[in-house]
C-alpha cells in the first residue's frame, strides 16, 4: 500500500501545478538544498531577491531581500535596446517591461524539480518563460529561457542565467569577493586564475556619488564552435563576509543620505565601508549569520556564449548568454510560430570557499549525464563505460602514421596491460602517404598501410588480444581534396556568401542538412558493422567562423541551429548504438562543454606532448570536466627515467588514464610501473562517482614549481581522499594544509600509493620522498632528489 501511495504521489507531482505569490509578492522554490526567492510586482519585472545553497541559512519568504536585484531575464531587442547605453546586454528595455503572469511547479518521475515563471510584455504580448530545474541532492539549478510572441519582435540577445547574489544577507560586499576564471588555448588548456574582483575591471566607482548602474563588468566570451578554445564557459565567485565593526548605523531606508551626521566613526568611513556596514546591520537585523559562500556557473552550449559579472548598488550579479548579436551576429525575429529557446546554463551555490561550489557543480555535471543517459535509454552503459581503460596509438607514439608492423607490435604490447580498448588514431584511412589531413571524408580504410591484412585484419588482431577496437574519426569535416567533397552537394556544407566555408583545407558539414547527416550516419554504421568498432575518438580541428547565411535569419542563428542539429545527431547515434563508447576530443579540448559532455563518455584534456606542461593541464582539469571524463594522457616510454615515467602516468590516475607510448619497447619493470598505475586507477574508478575534485594547496598555478590536485568524498570527512603532487622545479619541499581536529582527537594518515611502494622493482631509481607531519594538519612533502622533476600519489585518511 505504501508503494502504491508513493507511485500516486509521484504521478500527482508530475503534473504542473500553478503556484501563487504570497501576500508580499514572493515565490519560494528549491529542492531542499538550493533555495530561490523571487519577487513579483504589478509594476516591475520579476527579480531574484534571495538565494541560498547547501550549508547556508535557507532563503525563504522572510529572508532579507537583496537591494537593487536584477530581473531574472534580460531580453535585448533592436526595437528598444537598453535603458542604459553603457551596458551592452543588461538593463534591457524589453526585459524591464515584462510583468509576472504565471508560475508552475512540479517534480517529474526522475525526481527532478521544475519551476516555470512566465512573464509578458503587455503591449506586444511577448512572453518570456524562465525555466528552472533542480536535481535531488544537488545544490544547483539549471536554467534557460523560452520566448514567444504573436507578432513580429526582433531579438538580439536573451539571457540563460540572470542572478543577483545574496550579498547583504551574508554581510558581504564586492571588496570581499574573489573571482575564479579559466583560460584555454591549444596545448595549454585548463589554465585557471583567481583575483580579487576589485583588482579586475570591476573597480569601485562610488555609487553614493553616482547612483547610475555601473558599466564595469568582468566578461568572457567564445565565438564559433570551439566553445572552450579561448576561455572556459564557467566561473566561480567566492564571497567572504566582512568583519563586523562597531559603528552606529541607522535603520536602512534605501537613502544614501540616511546616516547620523554627528557620529565621527561613521564620518570616518569611506563610501564602500558605509555600504558594507549598512549591509551588515541589515543582515543582523534580519537574524542572519554572516557566512562565506561561493557560486559557480557554466554555459552548456557547443558553440558561442558570453558570461559576465557586474556590480549593482549594492551587490553583484552573474548573467550568462548563448550567442547574441554584438559578439556573435545572432538574431531572431519572434512571431508566426517562430519561438526561441536559449541555451541552458547551470548555477551551483554552497556555503564555504570556491571548492564547495566546484563540488556541487561536479554533482550537477553527473546529474546532467545521468539525466541524458536515462533519456536516451543508455543508463547502464555509462556506468560500464566509466570503468574502461583506453590505449591510443597517437600521442608521442605514431603521430597519425599507422602501419601494419607498428600496429601489430603495439597491439602485442597493449595485451600485456590491463586495458579494454585499443584505439587507432588518425591516418587509418589515408592511402596517399600524407593526405590524412585534407583527404578526410570518405572514411574508407587505407589500401596501402595495412598490407594484405587490411584494417579488418588489424581489427581482428585487437580482438584476439582481448581488447575492443577504437577508431579516430572527424565526422564533421570533408577535406578539400577528398573525393567526398564532389559527391555531396553544397547544401550539405556550411556556406557563406554563396560558397562553401573552408578552414585549414577542410569544408565543414552543416548538420541541418539531411545529406550531411545521411553521410555521417552511413559512415559510423559501416565502421561498426564492418570492423566491429566499439569506441570512437571524435575529433574537431576546423571551425566555420561566425556561421552560415543559408536558410538562416542571421549567420549566428545559422551556427546555433547547426550546433543544435549536431547534438540531435549525437542523441540519435547514442540511441542506435548505446554500447559504443565515444570520446570528445575537439582538437585536444577546444570544445569541452557540457552540451556535448552530457552525451559523451570521455574528454581528451589536451594534445600537449610535454609531460611537465601536461601536469598543469591535468591539475586544473577538475574545474572544467568531471573526473570520470578527464582523458589525461599518460605516455610513459622505455627511455624515460623512472621519475619521468611516473610523472606522466600520475597525470591520469585520478581522472581517466588515457594511455599511449611505445609499450612494445618496454621491459618488465616499465610494464610493471604502467600496470601499477592502471591497477590503482581501476580502484579509484570503482568509487569515483562519489568523489569530487580537491585542491588542498589551493588553485594550481599553471607556471608553478609544485602542482597539487586530488579527489575527495563529498559526503565523508573533508580531509580524506587522494592527492597527486608534482614537483617540476624549485624548492625541495612543499607544505600542504589538510583538515584535522586541533585537539588531536584525529590524526592524518598519509600513504604513498603510486609509484607502488610494495613494488619497488618497478621504479628502482625513483628516490623516496619524505613526508613529515608539522602538526595541526600541516604535512611537509620533500622530493627525494631535486635535479629532476617527479610526482607522487598519496592516499589521505583520518584516524579517529
Amino acid at each position: 500500500m505504501m508503494q502504491r501511495n508513493d507511485r500516486m504521489e509521484q504521478t500527482a507531482q508530475a503534473r504542473p501545478m500553478d503556484i501563487t505569490p504570497d501576500e508580499s509578492g514572493r515565490l519560494v522554490w528549491g529542492n531542499g538544498l538550493i533555495s530561490l526567492v523571487f519577487q513579483t510586482s504589478p509594476d516591475a519585472a520579476v527579480t531574484l531577491v534571495a538565494l541560498s545553497g547547501t550549508g547556508m541559512p535557507r532563503a525563504d519568504s522572510a529572508t532579507w531581500a537583496q537591494r537593487d536585484p536584477r530581473p531574472i531575464v534580460e531580453v535585448l531587442s533592436s526595437r528598444d535596446g537598453s535603458t542604459d547605453n553603457r551596458l551592452k546586454l543588461l538593463s534591457t528595455s524589453t526585459g524591464a517591461l515584462l510583468r509576472f503572469a504565471q508560475a508552475r511547479s512540479w517534480r517529474d518521475a526522475a525526481c527532478v524539480r521544475h519551476l516555470e515563471i512566465t512573464q509578458r510584455e503587455p503591449v506586444s504580448g511577448l512572453s518570456a518563460t524562465s525555466v528552472f530545474e533542480a536535481h535531488e541532492g544537488v545544490s544547483a539549478v539549471r536554467t534557460y529561457t523560452r520566448l514567444s510572441c504573436p507578432t513580429r519582435y526582433p531579438i538580439e540577445g536573451v539571457s540563460s542565467v540572470s542572478v543577483t547574489l545574496p550579498m547583504e544577507a551574508n554581510s558581504a560586499a564586492v571588496e570581499s569577493t574573489r573571482i575564479y576564471y579559466g583560460d584555454s588555448a591549444w596545448a595549454v588548456e585548463n589554465d585557471w586564475h583567481s583575483a580579487m574582483l576589485r583588482d579586475t575591471v570591476v573597480r569601485d566607482r562610488n555609487f553614493e556619488g553616482q547612483s547610475e548602474e555601473s558599466s564595469s563588468r568582468f566578461a568572457r566570451r567564445s565565438s564559433s564552435m570551439w566553445s572552450t578554445g579561448e576561455h572556459e564557459p564557467a566561473g566561480v565567485l567566492e564571497v567572504t563576509p566582512y568583519e563586523h565593526r562597531d559603528v552606529a548605523v541607522p535603520p536602512d531606508d534605501d537613502s544614501s543620505e540616511s546616516r547620523p551626521a554627528t557620529d565621527p566613526r561613521w564620518q570616518a568611513l569611506s563610501p564602500t565601508e558605509r555600504r558594507e556596514q549598512r549591509g551588515i546591520a541589515q543582515a543582523q537585523a534580519a537574524g542572519s549569520t554572516p557566512s562565506p559562500f561561493s557560486v559557480m556557473w557554466q554555459i552548456e552550449n557547443n558553440g558561442a556564449w558570453e558570461w559576465e559579472v557586474g556590480e549593482n548598488d549594492p551587490g553583484l550579479h552573474v548573467t550568462a548568454f548563448g550567442p547574441e548579436y554584438e559578439d556573435h551576429h545572432w538574431f531572431t525575429s519572434l512571431g508566426e510560430g517562430n519561438d526561441f529557446v536559449s541555451v541552458p546554463a547551470s548555477l551551483a551555490i554552497a556555503a564555504g570557499d570556491w571548492q564547495q561550489a566546484v563540488a556541487q557543480m561536479t554533482l550537477q555535471r553527473r546529474a546532467l549525464r545521468i539525466q541524458k543517459a536515462e533519456e536516451l535509454g543508455r543508463r547502464p552503459m555509462i556506468e560500464r563505460m566509466n570503468s574502461l581503460v583506453v590505449y591510443n596509438d597517437y600521442m608521442n607514439t605514431l603521430w597519425g602514421d599507422p602501419r601494419l608492423d607498428k600496429e601489430l607490435a603495439l597491439i602485442e604490447g597493449a595485451s600485456k596491460l590491463d586495458v579494454d580498448v585499443f584505439c587507432i588514431d588518425a591516418g587509418w584511412y589515408d592511402s596517399t602517404d600524407g593526405g590524412w589531413w585534407n583527404m578526410v571524408g570518405e572514411w574508407e580504410p587505407s589500401t596501402n598501410r595495412f598490407g594484405d591484412r587490411g584494417l579488418s585484419g588489424v581489427a581482428q588482431a585487437v580482438r584476439e588480444h582481448g581488447m575492443g577496437l577504437g577508431l579516430w574519426l572527424e565526422p564533421e569535416v570533408i577535406g578539400t581534396r577528398s573525393p567526398m567533397a564532389s559527391k555531396l552537394p553544397d547544401e550539405a556544407f556550411i556556406c557563406r556568401h554563396g560558397e562553401r566555408v573552408a578552414d585549414s583545407d577542410r569544408y565543414l558539414l552543416d548538420f541541418r542538412s539531411p545529406e550531411a547527416r545521411r553521410h555521417v550516419d552511413q559512415t559510423v554504421d559501416r565502421l561498426i558493422r564492418d570492423f566491429g568498432a566499439v569506441f570512437f575518438k571524435f575529433d574537431y580541428n576546423s571551425v566555420p567562423g561566425v556561421g552560415t547565411d543559408v536558410n538562416a535569419e542571421s549567420v549566428g542563428g545559422g551556427l546555433l541551429s547547426h550546433a543544435r542539429a549536431y547534438l540531435d545527431w549525437l542523441d540519435d547515434l547514442r540511441r542506435r548504438h548505446p554500447d559504443v563508447m565515444i570520446e570528445n576530443c575537439g582538437s585536444g579540448a577546444m570544445r569541452a562543454d557540457y552540451a556535448q559532455l552530457s552525451r559523451l563518455d570521455l574528454q581528451s584534456t589536451s594534445d600537449q606532448c610535454d609531460p611537465l606542461i601536461y601536469a598543469a593541464i591535468a591539475a586544473g582539469a577538475g574545474m572544467t570536466i568531471l573526473p570520470e571524463q578527464q582523458g589525461n594522457w599518460g605516455y610513459a616510454q622505455q627511455e624515460m627515467s623512472d621519475e619521468t615515467a611516473s610523472l606522466t602516468l600520475a597525470a591520469g590516475v585520478l581522472g581517466r588514464l588515457y594511455l599511449s607510448g611505445f609499450i612494445n619497447r618496454m621491459d618488465q619493470a616499465r610494464l610493471g610501473l604502467v600496470n601499477d598505475a592502471v591497477a590503482l586507477h581501476r580502484r579509484i574508478l570503482a568509487r569515483q562517482g562519489d568523489l569530487a575534485p580537491w585542491w588542498p594547496a589551493g588553485l594550481p598555478d599553471f607556471e608553478g614549481d609544485w602542482l597539487v590536485s586530488g579527489l575527495r568524498s563529498i559526503h565523508e570527512s573533508a580531509g580524506s581522499g587522494y592527492v597527486t603532487i608534482w614537483r617540476r622545479r624549485g624548492r625541495e619541499s612543499l607544505d600542504i594544509p589538510f583538515e584535522s581536529n586541533a585537539d588531536g582527537s584525529s590524526a592524518l594518515r598519509v600513504e604513498q600509493v603510486f609509484p607502488d611502494p610494495s613494488q619497488p622493482e618497478h621504479a628502482p631509481h625513483a628516490a623516496q620522498w619524505r613526508v613529515e607531519d608539522q602538526g595541526s594538519g600541516l604535512i611537509r612533502f620533500t622530493a627525494g632528489q631535486t635535479d629532476t622533476p617527479s610526482a607522487r600519489i598519496y592516499r589521505i585518511s583520518i584516524d579517529r
